[in-house]
């Protein structure tokens, strides 16, 4: 018993590491479309303040055009992103719950194991308690008759 609750052990540990690394690489995607998102508003920040230095110049229309377009490609780019990392956010909350879960289970099984252990011990202890008991009374008897 000992030996397939150790096999149910090492399982649940693998089980629990590779959670634990789906987890890390979940959240290291959703860092990175964070700090994706924030880098395409800084872009579009920087993009908002050329087109207002461009219309503080006086002739030159077209670019501040231009510029107003970059704009609005960067704010959806944002967005996007940030959409993207919600959702990564979301799937990094999913996998921390399984990875919490396989730890619960891990637990379990090595909680099991313990009590597995402490089972045996007691038996062991009973065993060795019984041979003691049978050995004196085996020589308290062998005395009682070696006295008659």
């Amino acid at each position: 018993m000992k030996r397939n609750l150790d096999r149910i052990l090492q399982l649940r540990e693998l089980l629990e590491e590779v959670s634990r690394l789906d987890l890390e690489r979940k959240r290291g995607e959703m860092l990175l479309m964070e700090s994706a998102g924030e880098n395409q508003g800084r872009l579009a920040r920087e993009a908002r303040a050329d087109a207002v230095r461009i219309l503080s110049e006086d002739g030159r229309t077209e670019s501040w055009r231009l510029e107003m377009a970059d704009i609005g490609i960067l704010g959806w780019k944002e967005g996007r992103l940030r959409a993207l990392a919600a959702v990564c956010r979301s799937t990094v909350e999913r996998a921390r719950n399984e990875l919490l879960e396989r730890r619960l289970d891990r637990r379990q099984v090595e909680t099991l194991i313990c009590a597995a252990e402490q089972l045996e011990k007691q038996a062991d202890l009973r065993r060795e308690q019984q041979r003691a008991d049978e050995w004196y009374q085996q020589g308290r008897w062998l005395r009682h008759e070696r006295g008659k």
